[in-house]
């Protein structure tokens, strides 16, 4: 009686940790967004003109497919970085402070973007943004939750076991599980990182 007690009491914490992790972490995702409406708001004003003309140069550098290897690179690490860093994160029990403003600052990024430029195009251009945005926010935001998740559990982990607690040496261990997942999701920020270099030109060319 007392390993099924056991057995079922592991399966609860189971399943309640894993969507504490991510409720966590989505939190501090939405508190960053929130941060960003605040700001673009009060920048919006003395913003709205560059954000214009930088919009134009770029619709006019993607309606003439003119992006070149800098522009693939530049692209490339945007989708890789915040991933990247969640998963290294896992590797220190800093970890646990370093996640959540990890996210903090994804959520104000890609906030502070979205809603600058939809200050600066207006309603006319509102249809804009999904075709700008959409591939970062499907590929980039799933896989920095992925790796995420995981990494505060490592970070957790050996938090615990700095502080004395020696029981969760294998939670703080980074696997092979681990490993295939990052390869996993470097694959699919890759391939989506070269859909917006090919995609978002050709779009753009057939809408204007």
């Amino acid at each position: 009686m007392t390993g099924i007690a056991r057995n079922r009491r592991l399966r609860y914490v189971t399943v309640e940790l894993l969507p504490l992790r991510s409720l966590l972490l989505a939190l501090f995702f939405m508190l960053g967004v929130l941060c960003a409406y605040l700001a673009a708001g009060r920048c919006a004003a003395g913003m709205g003109d560059e954000l214009r003309r930088y919009l134009d140069g770029y619709l006019g550098l993607a309606a003439e497919h003119a992006f070149d290897a800098r522009t693939a690179a530049q692209t490339l690490i945007c989708f890789l970085r915040a991933p990247a860093a969640a998963f290294l994160m896992g590797f220190a029990s800093i970890g646990v402070v370093g996640l959540p403003l990890l996210f903090a600052a994804q959520g104000f990024l890609l906030g502070f973007s979205l809603f600058c430029f939809s200050l600066a195009v207006g309603r006319a251009g509102f249809v804009l943004l999904p075709v700008l945005f959409a591939l970062r926010l499907l590929f980039v935001v799933p896989c920095t939750f992925v790796l995420g998740s995981a990494a505060l559990e490592h970070s957790l982990a050996l938090a615990s076991l700095a502080s004395g607690g020696g029981k969760r040496l294998h939670s703080a261990a980074c696997s092979g599980e681990d490993w295939y997942r990052f390869a996993v999701c470097c694959v699919l920020l890759v391939l989506g990182a070269a859909l917006e270099l090919w995609l978002l030109p050709l779009l753009l060319a057939s809408w204007f």
